[in-house]
């Protein structure tokens, strides 16, 4: 099972932490299921929800075009998760792999802050700003103006 990010609530509840986890939670989870977890204490957890808020923003705004597949008008399907994979390989933060019919793909590493420092994160964090200004969020003119978005999007979530 992939990774998964809990705060504990007042109440002494874990809960989700991110859209992301609450989605793997509510569709890869059964009632009544056991899982197993390992406990790994996130260094900033705010940080966290802050990079994905940013996510959420550019996903908010990409909107896929139609493309010609195989001779047919098609338009893909919008998925945050690979969405999430496209831009942090963008960014420069990927592993290449190789197949056996010779060809390559590039594969987003992960984000988990277990696999990655907070100078490194915040790094990506930055990237990831320049890409989706590429990008998705070419309305916003400078990274300031991103930055005043995804905190506009995190107060509304207090």
């Amino acid at each position: 099972m992939a990774e998964l990010a809990l705060v504990k609530s007042a109440g002494g509840l874990l809960l989700p932490l991110s859209a992301n986890d609450e989605e793997m939670i509510r569709e890869k989870v059964k009632l009544g299921e056991v899982i197993k977890c390992e406990f790994k204490r996130s260094r900033n957890p705010k940080f966290h929800r802050k990079f994905f808020a940013l996510l959420n923003l550019g996903f908010e705004y990409f909107e896929p075009q139609p493309v010609e597949y195989r001779g047919q008008q098609v338009t893909p399907e919008k998925n945050f998760d690979e969405f999430r994979k496209w831009v942090t390989v963008q960014a420069g933060y990927f592993e290449i792999v190789g197949y056996p019919d010779g060809t390559v793909r590039l594969r987003a590493k992960s984000i988990s802050f277990a696999n990655m420092e907070d100078i490194e994160f915040g790094e990506l964090y930055q990237k990831v700003i320049t890409v989706l200004m590429s990008n998705a969020l070419s309305i916003f003119k400078t990274p300031e103006e991103v930055e005043h978005a995804v905190n506009q999007l995190l107060n509304g979530f207090a």
